[in-house]
Parts: C-alpha cells; structure tokens; sequence
C-alpha cells in the first residue's frame, strides 16, 4: 500500500507542471496561416500582371520616356511582391516546415512532401521565385539604362543647341558671337564633366561594394552547403541545399550581371570624361585664338576709326572755310552793290550768319553719320532723334508733342473708336476721323469739330460697348400705382416679343417703379440696356408702346394746369 502512494505522488507531481503551463500553439495552424499568406502574394501578383500596361491601347500613344517609367514602375512593383514572397518563403515558410520535421519525426514525409512542393519550379517555388526576381530585376535594370540613354540624349541635343552657328560660314559670323557662343560651350562642358567625374566615383564605389557582395555571398552560399551536408533532419537538409542553389542562381543571374554593369557603366563614363577633357581643351584653344583674333581686330578698328575721324575733322574744316569764302565773296558784292539800302544789306548779313550755322551743324552732322557708317555703327536711332528734335525746335514742340501723346493713349485705351457718339469738351456729335494729332466730330445739326488732342480735358463716351435707354413717363395722382407698373411690365416684356427690337436691346426693359413726386405728376422709370447707339430708337418705341398701352387703359398722363382767379366783383351784382 505504501509502494502505492508513493508511486501515486511521484507521478502527482510529474504531471503537475505540465498542467499549470499553457499548451503552446500548434504549429502546424501558423503554417497554414504562412501558405494563406503565401497564396495571397500570388494572388495580388496574377492580378498585377493581368494589368500589365502592354495591354492598353491608349498606353502606345505615351512619349516614350513616359512609356519606359511606365513600364519601370510596374515592374517595381513586381519586384516588391516577388521579394515579399521569396522572404516570407526563406524566413518564415521554409523555417517553420524545418522545424515541424523536428519536432514531429512521425510526418516528416508530409513536410517533406511540402517543402518539395516550395522547393520546385511551381508558382508558389522557391527556384521559380528567385528565377522571376531575376528576370524581373534585369528588366528594371535595363528600363533604367533606356530612361538614362534618353537623358542622356536630352542633354547632348540641350549642348548642340549652344552651337547652332556651326552650320553657318566663320566670316558670317561676329567673332564677338563666337567668342561667346565657345565660353557658353566651355562652361557646358566644364558642368558635364564635374557631374561626369561625381557619377565616376559613385559607380567606382558601387563597383566595390558588389565585388565586396558577391564575395559574401559565395561564402554565405559554400557554408549553406557544409550545413546541408552536415545536417540530418532530410528536411533541413534539403532546404539549405535548395537555399545554396537559390543564391548561385541570384548570384549568377543577378549580382554578376549587376557587377558587369557597373564595369561598363564605368568604362562608358570614363570614355566620355576623356571626352568632354578634350573638347574643353579644344575649346579653351580655339577661344584663345578668338581672343587673339579679337584684339587684332580692335587694334584695327582703332586704327582705322582714328584714321577716319581725322579726315572727317579735316574735310569739315575745309568744307567750313569754302562755305565763309563764299558767304564773303557774296557779302562783299551785296556791300559793293548801291541798289540795296541798308536795311536790306543788314537782312542779308543776317542771313548769311544763319546760312553758315546751318551749314556748320549740317557739315558736323554729315560727319558724324559718315563716321558711324564706315565703323560699322547703326544710326538709324540717331536719324530718328534728330529728326524729332528739328521737328520739335521747327513747329513748337511742346503743343505738338502733347497732341501727339495725347492721341496715342488715347488710342491705346481705346477710349472711342469711329461712328462713336461722344462730348468732349462739351461738344457732342459722331467721330469721324481720328489722327495722333486731331479728332474730328460731326455734330447732329451737321458741324464738324476739330479738336486737338492735347486740348481734351474729359470724354464721354455715349456708345462705348453698350447704351442705355432711359425712359420717364409721369402719370396722375388719382392713377393707380400697381395697375401702372403692371402695365410698364408688360411693355418690356412685349417689346422683347418682337424680333426687330429684341436683336437692339442686351436684356429684357426694366421698370423701376416710382422715382420722384412731381407738382402734378407721380413719375415713374423704365431702363433699357440696348446695343451701343439703338439707345435712342428704343426710347422712342417705348414712349410710342407707353402713350398706346396708357390710352388703352385709360391711365392719364398729367400736364400742367393753370387755375385762374378773378378778383374784380361782379358788376350786376354790385349794381
């Protein structure tokens, strides 16, 4: 009986700490969960390539820049999903069944079996994962490198537009344009090499970091497999053996490539570096030889402008004598003469000084413009000034001057135009004609006003985009106010009935309604909005419409009354 007990408490305490701990999760459920999710990558990624953007029509009529980064952001997105299923795969999936095949010796057959099934080239396998990361990633490689050629090309058209003088001959060309057209180059090729040479250092330290990847992974991949090797769960075993060929294969069919790309990425930049070196020295020496060619040129324009100069001086000063030789030889015989009196030989000798200084400012000017002309100088601007000047000094700038820019913003306001109907200075009547200098009006009784501009102090414009028509009608004080207002209503509104009037008015008539109390009158008002200049016509309608509608209804239109008071007393009723 004791043995019993003993036995009885020894097995009591045994399974005690059993009971008090939690059952810990099956791990077989979490696999399922890890295959949902697993399914769930697959899903969104059959769906993804359903909508791929090859398959849309309008998706040919993109640019083609705008194709490639189409095309670039899909396949980065199915690049995220794919890692998303080779890392839930070699993290979690391939784990979990590794660790089942431990823990649970009796089914390893059914881990195995699935991990086989992860492990193959299915859609949901590991080899068929990674083999799609790696077509997809040479994919994403290769669109990069497209967009990059194309950018590429950008620039160089961006640096051939600075040299489009190339295509015409040197000695058309100013050599101040060329020298500037070389150092815009110089500086376009000194900015593409500096960005050259930071893109140069960039893919050199990306070349070493892959070199330095690679050599990771290879030694990541040899010691997968001393573990597969070593490893004597079949399961385990398996896995890693499968994860050693999954990294040969991004290996060789991903790193490696990168790593090539890169080498080429470098040779090409290094090449266009020696390229863009010699264009600038290229260049540097040809703007050198410019600037050489330049100051020769100055030189000799220098020369040959001073040389100009001095004979302009020199025939000035001739020309200057021969005009006062003559001038005197003339003055000598008017003095000699004893037909003239004095006054006239005065008036003469006035004349001839002013004939001189006219002659000496023509001379000078001559002079000036055949100087500008042989240095290659335009004077067309100094015609123009010249000749403002005299026409100012000749007829009285200022007034004319004022005129003249009185018209001109009047005209750049446009603040009336022909066939407008204005009252400038209190004077009304039709635009005519309109000149920088005048306006001419015809009034209604038939007077033509001319008006310079500069003497306009306001204008008002009468038809300027549209009119109004304003109509007062009075009515009597016994009338009734609503029964005159309803039928002010239906005038506007009948008016626009017919089409000869409805194309002259903007919008419907609008009765106002009383405005003022007058001696004898309650006065109402009707404004019409019509097009520019019908302002009058159908005022005139609707006074015609008013006086019909008034009679018809029998609505008294007022006029003054005169009440007469006879004071004197009746004489038969004094007698």
């Amino acid at each position: 009986m004791k043995k019993f007990l003993r036995t009885f408490l020894v097995a009591l305490l045994l399974t005690l700490p059993v009971t008090a701990q939690s059952e810990p999760p099956d791990p077989a459920v979490a696999l399922d969960e890890l295959e949902a999710s697993l399914q769930n990558f697959q899903a969104q990624y059959d769906t993804l390539e359903q909508f791929s953007p090859h398959e849309f029509p309008d998706f040919k009529e993109l640019e083609i820049s705008h194709q490639l980064i189409e095309r670039l952001d899909f396949n980065k997105r199915r690049f995220d999903l794919l890692v998303s299923m080779y890392n839930l795969l070699e993290d979690k999936l391939l784990p979990r069944l590794v660790q089942l095949s431990a823990r649970q010796p009796r089914q390893r057959s059914l881990w195995m079996s699935k991990a086989a099934r992860y492990l193959e080239n299915g859609e949901t396998g590991l080899m068929e994962i990674q083999r799609r990361i790696n077509s997809v990633s040479l994919q994403i490689e290769r669109l990069e490198k497209q967009i990059e050629r194309l950018r590429e090309s950008e620039r160089q058209k961006e640096l051939l537009s600075v040299t489009t003088l190339e295509s015409r001959p040197a000695a058309e060309v100013p050599l101040s344009l060329r020298m500037r057209q070389r150092e815009n180059e110089l500086k376009k090729y000194t900015s593409n090499l500096k960005a050259e040479s930071e893109r140069l250092e960039t893919l050199r330290k990306q070349h070493e970091e892959q070199e330095k990847k690679i050599a990771e992974k290879r030694e990541e991949i040899r010691q997968l497999e001393a573990d597969a090797r070593a490893s004597a769960d079949p399961v385990a075993r398996r896995v890693k053996a499968a994860f050693a060929r999954v990294r040969n294969i991004r290996l060789n069919g991903l790193e490696i490539p990168k790593l090539n790309t890169t080498q080429t990425f470098v040779y090409v930049t290094e090449n266009r570096i020696q390229t863009l070196k010699n264009r600038i020295a290229a260049t540097q020496e040809e703007l050198e030889n410019l600037k050489i060619q330049r100051r020769r040129e100055l030189r000799n324009q220098i020369l040959h402008g001073f040389i100009i100069i001095v004979i302009a001086v020199l025939m000035v000063f001739l020309l200057n004598r021969i005009a006062h030789q003559l001038v005197r030889r003339t003055m000598r015989r008017v003095e000699a003469s004893g037909n003239l009196d004095s006054h006239h030989k005065q008036r003469y000798q006035t004349l001839s000084s002013v004939i001189l200084s006219i002659v000496k400012v023509l001379l000078w000017i001559l002079a000036v413009l055949w100087v500008l002309g042989e240095l290659n100088i335009d004077y067309a601007p100094f015609l123009v000034a010249a000749g403002g000047l005299s026409l100012a000094i000749g007829f009285g700038a200022q007034s004319l001057v004022k005129d003249f820019f009185s018209g001109f913003f009047m005209l750049m306001e446009e603040q009336l135009a022909l066939g407008d109907v204005v009252e400038i200075n209190g004077k009304e009547g039709t635009v005519e004609k309109i000149s920088f200098r005048t306006i001419k009006m015809r009034a209604l009784d038939g007077t033509m006003h001319i008006i310079p501009n500069g003497s306009i102090n306001s204008v008002s414009n009468l038809t300027h985009k549209w009119s109004m028509a304003v109509v007062n009608i009075g009515v009597a004080y016994d009338e009734d106010a609503e029964e005159v207002m309803q039928v002010l209503k239906d005038i506007s509104s009948g008016i626009m009935k017919v089409p000869l009037w409805k194309n002259l008015l903007v919008e419907e008539p609008l009765p106002q309604g009383i405005i003022s109390f007058g001696e004898s009158s309650v006065n109402f008002r009707i404004l019409a909005k019509t097009a520019p200049g019908e302002q009058w016509a159908v005022g005139r309608e609707l006074n015609l419409r008013i006086k019909r509608a008034f009679d018809a209804a029998g609505i008294e239109i007022p006029y003054n009354y005169v009440n007469v008071i006879n004071r004197t007393p009746d004489t038969a009723e004094s007698g």
